[in-house]
């Protein structure tokens, strides 16, 4: 748990839960997108959806206690989910890497908390918090790219939220780039996460020099690789990167979106990935926005507590 001793007790507060494929990240935040205290726990669902709302809301009150603060000084909260969310009605319509379809979720939290919960796709939260206050603050319209166990995306258009009659405005991660291709979590094959995400990119380590990986099975050893000069840890995450540009290509030519940020865990390697993509998506792009090279593809600021932020602001 951290603690920022460094506020103002009259300032407002904002409770911000960012639930993740794997880590539950819980904030409280002020006016300024300040981080005032902040627990990770992890993302259990083994007894069920409620029992998990329970834990969650657990840490929540222990979170308040230890920053003497009470629900009732808390101004708004808000809930980031990993997939498609009806906001009005507070369900979780599909979720492929955690909940599935059609949960209720925020009825479990306003059950407990008894206070009403705002809750939004997580990479519209950090879309969301990078344009109030990081990496996006100074445009209007941007897509906000998540890369991490999987891939989301947040569209602001117009200093807004884009969420589409469907809900799922911005559903690159499961956009599918390749006919007949990997399979993915969602059912389907060859979406873009199971080439460029960092679990995809595991995967596809583990598949081909498994024997280097042995014992440290993580995405991080695969940079790590790389920079040690191995060839084929190079080559993969060249790859990897090429068919992100690519995605991100077909992205642009229907939104007309100029400027993307890369947030989430793998926006760390910015020399690696995101220095890289905005030649490789002109390249791929269409000709009338490709040649005039406009497209600004920059690192996220608020880091992984981007979407924690976002939802603590998110006013519905």
């Amino acid at each position: 748990m951290r603690r920022n001793r460094n506020h103002n007790m009259n300032e407002k507060k904002y409770l911000g839960i960012d639930i993740g494929g794997t880590k539950t990240n819980i904030g409280i935040v002020d006016d300024n997108g300040t981080v005032l205290a902040k627990r990770k726990i992890g993302s259990k669902l083994e007894y069920g959806v409620p029992a998990f709302a329970d834990v969650v809301c657990d840490n929540v009150n222990e979170l308040l206690s230890y920053c003497d603060l009470a629900l009732d000084d808390i101004t708004s909260i808000g809930i980031g989910i990993p997939g498609t969310v009806d906001t009005a009605a507070g369900v979780v319509e599909y979720s492929s890497n955690l909940f599935g379809t059609d949960v209720p979720l925020a009825m479990y939290f306003e059950k407990r908390l008894k206070r009403r919960i705002n809750m939004i796709q997580d990479s519209r939260a950090a879309a969301w918090g990078e344009r109030k206050f990081g990496a996006g603050r100074n445009y209007e319209n941007f897509a906000c790219v998540t890369l991490g166990t999987g891939i989301g995306c947040g569209v602001i258009m117009n200093g807004n939220i884009v969420r589409g009659p469907m809900n799922t405005a911005g559903e690159i991660g499961h956009t599918p780039i390749i006919w007949g291709g990997r399979n993915c979590s969602c059912g389907k094959k060859g979406c873009l996460e199971t080439y460029a995400s960092g679990t995809a990119i595991l995967k596809q380590a583990m598949e081909l020099f498994p024997e280097k990986l042995i014992g440290r099975e993580r995405t991080e050893t695969v940079f790590t690789l790389m920079a040690e000069g191995d060839e084929q840890a190079k080559k993969l995450i060249a790859s990897c990167v090429d068919k992100l540009a690519y995605g991100l290509a077909v992205f642009i030519d229907i939104m007309s979106i100029d400027t993307i940020i890369i947030s989430g865990g793998l926006c760390v390697y910015k020399e690696i990935i995101i220095d890289p993509l905005p030649e490789l998506i002109m390249s791929y792009g269409y000709d009338s926005w490709a040649n005039k090279k406009r497209i600004k593809v920059i690192q996220a600021e608020l880091g992984s507590d981007a979407p924690m932020i976002g939802a603590a602001h998110i006013s519905l």
